[in-house]
């Protein structure tokens, strides 16, 4: 399994964590520490997360070395990268305006973390 593929799971397992880890009681304390802190990161990270800029990285490493073993190809072409919610919104073929998606994600995060709130 390439690294890109391990974060995109490992990314795709946050994701859910996050919003729906307040149905464990037990993971109602962590939540509400861990979603603000998920929130500040993308506030002090131009609105990217961690996560996905480096599933991009290594997606870039990843196609570079299929580059070097394929003889035939001379240029190198730019990969398209989407954002994470952006491919799996696709995936779906569900299309949403970029400022609408922000609206649906931040108010998904927000969501479980009044719930983990009110529930703790």
């Amino acid at each position: 399994m390439r690294n890109s593929e391990i974060i995109n799971k490992l990314h795709i397992s946050i994701i859910i964590y996050l919003l729906s880890g307040w149905v464990l009681e037990s993971q109602r304390k962590y939540l509400v520490f861990f979603l603000p802190t998920i929130q500040f990161q993308f506030l002090v990270n131009k609105n990217l997360c961690i996560l996905t800029q480096h599933e991009k990285k290594y997606l870039l490493q990843e196609k570079k070395e299929d580059h070097k073993k394929d003889i035939t190809t001379e240029k190198e072409e730019e990969i398209k990268y989407d954002s994470f919610t952006d491919k799996k919104l696709k995936e779906y073929n569900i299309h949403i305006s970029p400022e609408n998606r922000e609206y649906l994600i931040n108010g998904l995060v927000y969501g479980s973390f009044i719930i983990s709130y009110y529930l703790m």
